[in-house]
């Protein structure tokens, strides 16, 4: 089989037409369940334990139990990838709640690997602005209606993302968390306001070593005209550049130096640990 036909459900393989959730699943009448996404480069998968300890955090906050522990759903994961021999690809994971039918399911499947163009990487991305905020900030759950919402208007105006715009500003982006540089120091927003993603969290403790003075707070939208530099994480992006919001430029449409050495910081970490020196 193919990779994309291979599907773990709760640690059992079986073929993707097998994997059906009931109608009457709270996923589907109301978003009951939480998702991962991760990349897996030369057969390995990036931060695995990371990326499982982030859904299990999303399930405690709502209160969704699971049916096995990190451990046991890492070995899932790893024998999915060996079985599939995915050597490039991503790694969806998805949680979800008991039906009439099943107890609490474990997903995991393996689809196309994502890529962006390398003039992303070396003009910078643009993006839009979109008033909406998830209802429950720190928990990536499968509601994300948002977030498609904000992604379909950045298609529509050829923009790469969609930030969201909360009562108190820009948090993230649809698909993504953001970094700016204003007056020098690296502004992102918090914790308890954002999805803490592991790529964010990388870049956040590779700042840190290096020198940079980071502000926790929310970026107001009539702050973007003082942004030195911005820049997205993610777990396919890695860091990318981000040179232009509401077709504004940032920094005259250049990618900036922290921008350029925390780009390269975190690409050393990252093929570090998929060539396993680290």
């Amino acid at each position: 089989m193919e990779a994309s036909h291979w599907i773990s459900c709760n640690g059992v393989l079986i073929d993707s037409h097998r994997a059906c959730v009931h109608v009457q699943n709270p996923a589907v009448t109301s978003a009951l369940g939480v998702y991962e996404t991760l990349q897996v480069v030369k057969g390995r998968i990036f931060r695995l334990l990371d990326h499982l300890e982030r859904l299990a955090r999303s399930a405690r906050a709502i209160e969704l139990p699971l049916p096995a522990s990190l451990e046991e759903m890492a070995q899932w994961a790893k024998r999915l990838v060996e079985v599939a021999h995915a050597q490039e690809s991503t790694l969806r994971i998805i949680a979800l709640n008991s039906d009439p039918y099943m107890g609490p399911t474990v997903y995991m499947m393996l689809l196309p690997p994502v890529y962006y163009p390398r003039e992303l990487y070396e003009y910078g991305a643009s993006a839009v602005t979109f008033e909406g905020e998830r209802p429950l900030p720190t928990a990536k759950t499968v509601n994300t209606l948002v977030n498609f919402l904000a992604r379909r208007k950045a298609r529509a105006l050829g923009a790469h993302e969609g930030l969201l715009v909360a009562r108190d500003g820009i948090r993230e982006g649809a698909t993504s968390n953001i970094f700016a540089v204003i007056n020098g120091a690296l502004v992102t927003p918090p914790d308890h306001l954002v999805i803490a993603g592991v790529t964010r969290d990388i870049v956040i403790r590779l700042a840190q070593a290096r020198g940079y003075r980071l502000i926790f707070r929310p970026l107001p939208v009539s702050s973007i005209p003082h942004w030195q530099e911005a820049f997205l994480t993610s777990t396919s992006r890695h860091v990318m550049p981000l040179t232009r919001v509401d077709d504004k430029p940032i920094n005259g449409g250049h990618v900036g130096p922290v921008t350029r050495d925390l780009m390269q910081a975190f690409a050393r970490v990252f093929q570090e640990e998929i060539l396993g020196t680290r």
